[in-house]
């Protein structure tokens, strides 16, 4: 997959790209097939919950593997984006599984993913982006992602724990706000958004009838590897083509 030189201006000047119908009809259902009839998804799922109290559930893994759901997170369509929307080679630092739940799946505060990457993780510099793929449709009603536009412009910000989560200094987020605005990313099943590690986002709670999930895959750039050992340490990404998806079968 390739993009053009007005998509990457686009994402060098918002700090994010979407990209509709990424994903096929097949090749999507076949995610949400082995999704939404996953129990172990349930069973390793952390429950975070908002500063009101309610919660999201998230399934995160660090290593890929010959997984069914690898084969997105190892797909040279994701990958190879990465690198030209980061300008270097990367690799893979976790996918995760998010599963809002209807009428009560919790929000997701502001916050710049490398606001915790950088401590937690030990990364250096903002050189990692992440990946997320629609399961289902992102609505305002549901729950979808909320973005600053341009935000990423700003640096990194502090970070502070709210509820289970971390998130932006929130004086710094609403003057930010009056520079920056805020954009619904709305997405069907199999449209993709690419934003950068810095890019202020939140999203609200679901309060609609219909679940909200998504996959999330970040990569680093090699040359960023954590200073210490952590779980963002760098291992080879074995890349697949694109007919991985449809080609998969259970071992």
């Amino acid at each position: 997959m390739t993009i053009t030189a007005e998509q990457i201006t686009q994402f060098n000047q918002n700090g994010y790209l979407i990209m509709k119908s990424y994903y096929s009809q097949e090749e999507i259902s076949r995610l949400q097939q082995a999704a939404f009839n996953d129990d172990s998804l349930y069973e390793r799922a952390w429950d975070k919950k908002d500063a009101q109290g309610a919660v999201s559930k998230v399934c995160l893994w660090q290593k890929t593997g010959d997984d069914f759901y690898s084969m997105f997170s190892r797909g040279r369509r994701l990958v190879e984006v990465c690198e030209t929307l980061i300008g270097e080679e990367v690799y893979h630092t976790s996918t995760k599984i998010m599963m809002k739940e209807p009428f009560v799946g919790g929000a997701w505060e502001w916050h710049q993913d490398f606001g915790y990457w950088h401590r937690d993780n030990l990364m250096l510099y903002p050189k990692a982006i992440s990946c997320m793929i629609a399961i289902n449709k992102a609505t305002p009603e549901n729950g979808c992602l909320q973005v600053l536009k341009g935000s990423h412009h700003l640096g990194r910000l502090d970070h502070n724990k709210t509820g289970d989560q971390k998130g932006a200094a929130i004086e710094f987020v609403e003057e930010a706000m009056k520079y920056h605005p805020l954009v619904n990313v709305e997405l069907e099943p199999g449209d993709v958004l690419f934003f950068h590690c810095n890019l202020l986002h939140k999203s609200n709670q679901n309060r609609s009838s219909e679940p909200r999930w998504s996959m999330i895959s970040a990569y680093n750039a090699i040359t960023n590897q954590p200073f210490k050992p952590n779980e963002a340490v760098y291992y080879p990404l074995n890349r697949v083509d694109d007919d991985a998806i449809i080609n998969w079968k259970a071992s």
